[in-house]
């Protein structure tokens, strides 16, 4: 007989338990989620809002990521220390008062601490949704589960990027923000009255592995975000990239030997003695990174480029979503029926073949062929996500899932941080590299120079002096290379992205090639022990 941790029996008013558990969790999954894609389109309007450059405004997407990445494992620490349920209305309480915080914010730095304070909060909800959904179905129902819980992981990104380009061209943009306390407040209600509280106990917390990799991460990100405005060889730049790499390599040592010797860690990093585990991960950070390089520069592209409002540029990502959503379906059947290999490296070939498209994007082609190009970017990246999550956990032995699953977690938050750091550093170097250069090719007798001249002509003509003619033709001619530079630099980060897909189909011919057959194996009702242990190896999940 299969039992969970309450009776899957139970009713509360007439609906089973379990069923309650997963209809609360939504608000809390699908407001995080639509606070990870909304944003996206607005970073041309925070730009003038604040009057800033890209390379500061981007810390409103590398902060927040960043901080998921290092509040994540401490999830099932403070679970463990506080109970599942209350530490589920804290972070649904502390996330719906940073997004009001967000939304009061009265300059760049306010935004970019408010938003670290929702990601601190946010990023305990996602664990904790499937920790309380695995507690209450049974292992044969756990699919119809996850299936329930994709609903707001599928539709929070699709309509996410729309939803934010309305608000911020026919309102303003702190609705982004503002739009999700009704979600916070009605989710916290019924979290409070329906969800049943779990036993606290007392465990070790890894506190020297938690500065350390707090530490090098934000050290290694700021140095890789104000590279482009001090240059690589700045003390500053330096100082953070080197300290970072540090503070990284003593984490490394500090948990592999606090692991060996029994005592608890931040992260277990003996899951990479796993092979298929590493490749997999590998894989997974590869394509993340394209992920969230390319949802940074779409709408920048968009908007700044091309004079589409925001609300245009969503409603020009929200097939591209659809295509995810369809290809997630397919794979998720194809992975059961033909392997993962089979399935990931078709998706990662389709996603190759998109960027390479997107290689040479420029200022006047249609929007509809740069539309179908992000079409085909979303089916094989929902080809590639879900069935490497699958071949990364397929050889892990159950006392180590846990582990395995805090690590893809944070790698995943942590490489999305990264990807919109570098991307912005690399477009804003290239874009003044490429600018210089266009400027130097500027002579009297190249075409610009004629056709300056013409101008100056006319202007002239017009009633212009020479010198006032002379000033308005260079700042038109300014004008034009600075789009042009951009769209070239543009055109090399997805270069680069389409490299690292390159790389990323390397490492999936190592992946899992086939599926698991199933076992049936006949549960026995938990003891005390392990029903606490199944609690902390689906918390990290």
């Amino acid at each position: 007989m299969q039992v969970s941790a309450t009776s899957p029996q139970e009713k509360s008013g007439g609906l089973a338990y379990k069923w309650i558990v997963a209809i609360v969790v939504i608000f809390g999954l699908f407001m995080t989620i639509l606070d990870g894609t909304i944003v996206n389109t607005a970073i041309p309007r925070l730009q003038n809002a604040f009057g800033a450059d890209l390379t500061s405004v981007q810390w409103v997407l590398t902060a927040y990521t960043l901080a998921q990445g290092v509040a994540t494992p401490l999830t099932a620490y403070l679970a463990s220390r506080i109970g599942n349920k209350r530490l589920y209305l804290v972070a649904l309480i502390g996330f719906t008062l940073g997004s009001a915080l967000c939304g009061l914010s009265w300059s760049l730095s306010t935004l970019i601490l408010f938003r670290v304070i929702q990601a601190v909060f946010g990023s305990f909800l996602s664990p904790l949704a499937i920790t309380l959904l695995y507690m209450e179905f049974p292992p044969e129902e756990r699919g119809t589960a996850m299936g329930f819980l994709g609903i707001p992981i599928l539709l929070a990104p699709a309509f996410g990027p729309t939803l934010g380009g309305y608000l911020v061209t026919y309102a303003d943009w702190q609705l982004i923000f503002y739009i999700n306390l009704p979600i916070g407040i009605l989710g916290t209600l019924l979290g409070f009255f329906f969800l049943r509280e779990s036993q606290a106990h007392r465990v070790n917390f890894d506190l020297m592995g938690f500065v350390f990799a707090s530490i090098g991460l934000a050290s290694m990100l700021y140095g890789l975000s104000d590279a482009n405005t001090d240059g690589w060889g700045s003390a500053t730049v330096l100082g953070c990239i080197v300290g970072g790499l540090f503070c990284l390599v003593v984490f490394v040592f500090l948990e592999l030997s606090r692991a060996r010797a029994g005592k608890a860690v931040l992260l277990d990093l003996r899951v990479f003695g796993n092979g298929v585990f590493s490749t997999s991960i590998i894989a997974s950070t590869l394509v993340t990174f394209a992920l969230y390089g390319g949802l940074f520069l779409v709408p920048v592209y968009l908007q700044s480029l091309r004079g589409e409002s925001a609300y245009q540029s969503g409603l020009v990502l929200l097939p591209q979503a659809f295509a995810s959503m369809l290809a997630v379906l397919i794979g998720g059947r194809l992975v059961d029926k033909i392997g993962v290999r089979a399935v990931v490296i078709p998706g990662l070939l389709i996603m190759g073949f998109a960027m390479w498209l997107l290689t040479s994007i420029n200022l006047t082609e249609p929007i509809g062929t740069f539309q179908m190009a992000l079409i085909i970017r979303g089916f094989g990246m929902g080809l590639c996500m879900q069935p490497l999550s699958v071949s990364m956990l397929s050889q892990i032995k159950p006392k180590m899932l846990s582990q395995a699953s805090a690590v893809n977690t944070t790698f995943r938050f942590v490489m999305s941080s990264l990807a919109v750091s570098v991307i912005s550093t690399y477009v804003t170097s290239q874009n003044k590299l490429h600018f210089a250069h266009m400027a130097e090719r500027i002579t009297p007798d190249s075409p610009t120079g004629k056709f300056i001249t013409q101008m100056q002509a006319i202007l002239i003509s017009k009633g212009s002096s020479a010198s006032a003619a002379y000033a308005t033709a260079m700042r038109y001619i300014a004008g034009r290379l600075q789009l042009q530079s951009y769209v070239m630099a543009m055109q090399d980060a997805f270069w680069l992205t389409l490299i690292l897909v390159g790389v990323a189909v390397i490492a999936s011919c190592f992946v899992s090639g086939k599926k698991k057959k199933k076992q049936v194996v006949e549960e026995r009702p938990l003891t005390a022990e392990e029903q606490l242990a199944r609690e902390e190896a689906m918390m990290a999940v």
